[in-house]
């Protein structure tokens, strides 16, 4: 099994979506993540991406990555 939940828009931003991870791995009963998507391209998307980032370096997930953004947004996310 593979699992990937969403960071939705009302928990984009830093603080928010690391909230939200921890929230997930709660409700999931899991230690980490294999992958965390960041639902849709609203709110402070950057900070979200720094967040995973975060995530990613503590071992926390073992991927990130985004829906629904086109490719102009994933370019200037990178």
């Amino acid at each position: 099994m593979f699992v990937t939940p969403k960071a939705y828009i009302h928990q984009i931003g830093f603080e928010k979506t690391k909230a939200a991870f921890a929230e997930s791995l709660q409700k999931l009963g899991l230690d980490y993540l294999d992958l965390y998507l960041i639902h849709i391209p609203f709110g402070d998307y950057y900070g979200a991406r720094r967040a995973m980032e975060e995530l990613y370096h503590t071992g926390k997930v073992r991927a990130s990555g985004v829906c629904n953004f086109d490719a102009a947004l994933l370019m200037d996310l990178c």
